[in-house]
């Protein structure tokens, strides 16, 4: 699907503010606010816009955040997948090249339960190799 600038500008202030009444959207791109519901619609059914609640973890008492890098041993990605979607710390999941299959960003409420998460829940998951960490220490933009 290609984006006009009107696609483009009601996107741009959907992002600042999910929750933004489409009149407000429509008076700050200068068109009705109907064919702001159309785009907005149009770009839902298309899914090229999904509009959600972002939680920030550390509001929520998810202090501990990393990065975790997993090489898969065997064939059975989509079964690992299947099970670290299911864990509610587990935000991200990436399957990539280069030196690991997936790229995990979990968030947890402590260093504690970080290290609970790495030695035993994710490495008790079969077909899950050897991993690699790094803490985030701070973030400084999440863009959704």
């Amino acid at each position: 699907m290609e984006l006009d600038e009107l696609d483009k500008e009601i996107i741009a202030i959907l992002r600042e503010d999910g929750k933004t009444p489409y009149t407000t959207v429509a008076a700050k791109v200068g068109v009705a606010e109907a064919t702001v519901r159309k785009r907005v619609n149009r770009l839902l059914d298309a899914g090229v816009l999904r509009i959600t609640a972002a939680v920030n973890p550390e509001k929520i008492g998810l202090t501990t955040q990393a990065i975790v890098g997993v090489k898969v041993e065997g064939k059975d990605v989509e079964t690992i997948i299947e099970r670290l979607s299911a864990m509610d710390n587990v935000r991200y999941i990436g399957v990539c090249t280069g030196d690991y299959d997936l790229m995990l960003h979990v968030a947890m409420p402590s260093s504690e339960e970080l290290f609970h998460f790495l030695t035993r829940t994710l490495r008790e998951i079969p077909g899950v190799g050897q991993s690699q960490t790094s803490l985030i220490m701070k973030v400084f933009k999440e863009a959704w």
